[in-house]
C-alpha cells in the first residue's frame, strides 16, 4: 500500500506560500518569452512549491501517479476530490500528454490573436479566463500528483493570466475559501469549466478593485 499524503506537515504553510510566490515571480519574468506550456514545467512548479517541506515520500514532489518502476509509491496511488475521482494512475501519463498538446494548441491560437503589450478587449479577456479555467480544471480532473494538485492547478491559471498581461490574481496557498470556488472545482471534475470561468472573472474584478 502506498504511503498516503493527505495533509501538509504542521507549520509548513508559510514555506509553501513563500515558495509559490517565488514561482509567481518567475512566471512574471518569463511571460514575455511565451514559452510553450509543458507537463515538465508544472512538475518543476510542484517541486519548487514543496522545496524545504518534508513529505511522506521525497519524490512525491514533482513525480506523477503512473506505473513508473523508479517511483513505486506512486504506482496504483489513486486520488480524488470529494466524491469525484482523479483518473486512474495507469492512465495519468496519456492524459497528461493530451493535456500538454491541448494547451499548446490553445496558446498558439491566443498568441496569434494578441500581441505582447496589446490592450485586452472583452472577447480576448473572456477567452483568457476561459483558458485559465480549462487549464485549472483539466489539471484538477487528472489529479496527477499524490497531493498538491489544486495549488498546481492555480499556478496553471496564473501562468495563463500573466502570459497575456494580467496580474497573478489567483491565490495559490491557501486554497480560495469561497464556496463558489469549491463548487466550480467540483464541476470541473465533471468536465464543466464554465463555473470556474465565472469565478476567475470575479477574482480578477476583486483584485483590480483592491489594487487600483
Amino acid at each position: 500500500m502506498a504511503t498516503p499524503w493527505n495533509d501538509d506537515p504542521v507549520r509548513s504553510a508559510p514555506q509553501i506560500r513563500a515558495n509559490a510566490a517565488g514561482v509567481a515571480v518567475t512566471m512574471l519574468r518569463e511571460a514575455p518569452a511565451r514559452q510553450a506550456p509543458s507537463v515538465a514545467m508544472a512538475q518543476e512548479w510542484h517541486r519548487e512549491i514543496h522545496r524545504g517541506v518534508t513529505l511522506p515520500v521525497s519524490y512525491y514532489a514533482g513525480e506523477v501517479r503512473d506505473t513508473d518502476a523508479p517511483f513505486p509509491e506512486l504506482i496504483g496511488y489513486e486520488v480524488g476530490l470529494g466524491l469525484a475521482r482523479g483518473v486512474q494512475s495507469a492512465d495519468v501519463p496519456a492524459r497528461l500528454q493530451a493535456f500538454e498538446a491541448a494547451m499548446r494548441q490553445a496558446v498558439r491560437g491566443l498568441d496569434g490573436s494578441h500581441r505582447l503589450g496589446q490592450p485586452l478587449d472583452q472577447p480576448m479577456l473572456t477567452a483568457i479566463l476561459r483558458l485559465m479555467a480549462i487549464a485549472h480544471g483539466e489539471w484538477v480532473r487528472i489529479h496527477p500528483f499524490a497531493n498538491g494538485n489544486g495549488r498546481t492547478a492555480r499556478l496553471w491559471a496564473n501562468w495563463v493570466a500573466v502570459r497575456y498581461g494580467l496580474p497573478v490574481f489567483v491565490q495559490v496557498k491557501p486554497r480560495p475559501a469561497a464556496l463558489l470556488y469549491a463548487g466550480a472545482a467540483m464541476a470541473s471534475m465533471r468536465g464543466d469549466h464554465s463555473a470556474m470561468t465565472t469565478v476567475f472573472h470575479d477574482m480578477l474584478r476583486q483584485y483590480i478593485a483592491a489594487h487600483p
